[in-house]
């Protein structure tokens, strides 16, 4: 039962990249409101005076930000199966991601939007209520994914040498079975970006979009097979690590050289060369005990959640001053990163509030 055996020792390597990429995000989402067009995005503020070159480092992030967690999610719930049957599974990821979901979709996001609301000096606090899920529209295509993929993968489990079990090992655990992925990964951004009928779709518009959510289903299964199939994936990786870095800067500079855009396949093939090569970088370098990501890798669930409430504050503050835009983003940087994080600290020590914010219910020898 390779599923069973490969799962049992911890991979830091996963917990520390789950830290890099919130990081990541939380980055990116601050560098757009120093663009010129930072204000056409709901929820976003935007600075009078721009800062276009921070671009070229979040232009990098763009092609795969969002699927790098889409993938680290599925690694999560092979992960979460490791001891759990069906109905623990579903019980364990509803509390995890439904109600967290649930609850800032309802409290949080309308309690950003109205910050957001409030930047013409005009509006009155609390005036109207509109829940919806902003940007956590990730969490409710996770649970759509569980909910569809859970019964496949407990079949896997049982049955690792199945048809589809050996099709996932297959793609996992060659090169030429991940030039098959690839495959399917450009086939995706074709058909759902590049032809006649989704001509409008962005390769990078990945929220609420059918582009968004079937490449994340992708990724999402990607994830799953690359834990499922053993240690044959990271090796492939770690072997290729650095050819695989030198294509995707290549094609990084292609599509900066073309306005950050390039034909759907070829971003595509971007995106997975930069996500291969982060995992295998992070496997060779971060797959060890660290303080700073054993203390971190709990909190990103809720810096994901609570960040765009802590930015819209921090911009709410300080985008109407008129100070060098440099410092003002990294006021903001800082401020939204403290905020997240001495929130965390109240709340994993209050237990009502944990599960809300995706944390695991406290017990007496889990402090975090």
């Amino acid at each position: 039962m390779i599923l069973k055996l490969e799962i049992q020792e911890r991979r830091h390597d996963i917990d520390s990249l789950r830290v890099i990429a919130i990081g990541l995000l939380v980055f990116y989402h601050i560098t757009i409101v120093f663009q010129p067009w930072g204000s056409l995005i709901p929820g976003f503020f935007q600075n009078e005076n721009s800062i276009e070159w921070l671009w070229v480092f979040s232009g990098l992030l763009n092609v795969w930000r969002i699927p790098i967690l889409f993938m680290i999610s599925g690694m999560g719930v092979a992960f979460s199966m490791r001891k759990r049957n069906l109905i623990e599974f579903f019980s364990e990821r509803s509390l995890r991601i439904l109600l967290p979901l649930i609850f800032g979709s309802a409290v949080l996001v309308p309690f950003q939007m109205e910050i957001w609301a409030m930047r013409f000096g005009n509006h009155k606090f609390l005036s109207s209520y509109s829940p919806n899920p902003a940007h956590l529209w990730f969490l409710g295509n996770i649970f759509i994914y569980i909910i569809f993929c859970a019964p496949l993968f407990f079949y896997l489990k049982k049955n690792p040498e199945s048809p589809p079990g050996k099709f996932l090992k297959f793609i996992s655990s060659s090169i030429f079975g991940l030039v098959i992925l690839i495959g399917f990964f450009i086939l995706e951004a074709e058909i759902l970006v590049g032809s006649w009928r989704f001509g409008n779709a962005s390769f990078e518009g990945y929220a609420f979009s059918l582009h968004g959510f079937f490449m994340g289903l992708l990724c999402f299964l990607a994830g799953f097979s690359f834990v499922f199939s053993g240690k044959e994936f990271w090796k492939i990786l770690k072997s290729l690590k650095g050819v695989m870095l030198i294509i995707a800067f290549l094609l990084y500079f292609s599509r900066l050289g073309n306005e950050f855009t390039n034909p759907p396949w070829l971003m595509a093939i971007e995106s997975c060369m930069w996500m291969f090569s982060v995992f295998g970088y992070s496997y060779s370098y971060l797959n060890k005990k660290n303080k700073i990501f054993l203390y971190l890798a709990p909190a990103a669930y809720p810096v994901y959640i609570t960040h765009m409430l802590f930015m819209n504050i921090a911009c709410l503050l300080l985008i109407p001053l008129d100070i060098n835009p440099f410092y003002k983003f990294s006021l903001i940087v800082f401020i939204t990163f403290a905020g997240c994080l001495l929130s965390y600290e109240c709340i994993r020590r209050i237990s009502f509030l944990r599960p809300l914010f995706g944390l695991k219910i406290q017990r007496k020898t889990n402090r975090n």
